[in-house]
């Protein structure tokens, strides 16, 4: 029998699982720079508080730097449920795109700007940066691990 001693040594689900929250801790701080270069860490907090938190949704370029930056507060069944009236007769896209703009607070174009409008914003008209955001919106309202399942 081969017996393989793997003390000390971590395994490679472990090292690519660290990595991946190194990665987002890192991309965070930079989203919280940026936030806060363009609207004060005041309003930040203030937003945070009267929201009960914010999401940071980053349009990230090859080199690791953010492009465009939105601002979101939490998704609630109000705001899925206005959306959903959308999504029977327009499809998914609408569906998430309504749902992005009613979660909307703030964003940074890719021109450094700041808007507070959902309608001013690329992240939000624009097909370039509104697909890949939607593919990835879908993580704010995957805030809790269920089941569904039979007897």
């Amino acid at each position: 029998m081969i017996q393989t001693n793997n003390s000390g040594r971590e395994s490679l689900k472990a090292m690519k699982d660290r990595e991946k929250a190194e990665k987002e801790i890192e991309i965070r701080k930079l989203c919280e720079a940026l936030s806060i270069e363009k609207f004060t860490e005041e309003t930040i907090k203030q937003w945070s508080n009267k929201h009960k938190g914010l999401w940071y949704l980053p349009v990230i370029k090859e080199d690791g730097t953010i492009e465009a930056l939105a601002i979101m507060k939490p998704i609630d069944r109000h705001i899925l449920s206005y959306a959903s009236t959308k999504i029977e007769d327009e499809g998914l896209y609408t569906f998430l795109e309504q749902c992005m703009r009613e979660v909307f607070v703030a964003a940074v174009e890719p021109n450094g700007t700041a808007v507070e409008k959902a309608d001013e914003s690329v992240i939000i008209t624009d097909d370039e940066y509104f697909i890949p955001a939607a593919m990835k919106f879908n993580k704010i309202m995957e805030n809790k691990k269920v089941a569904f399942l039979k007897r």
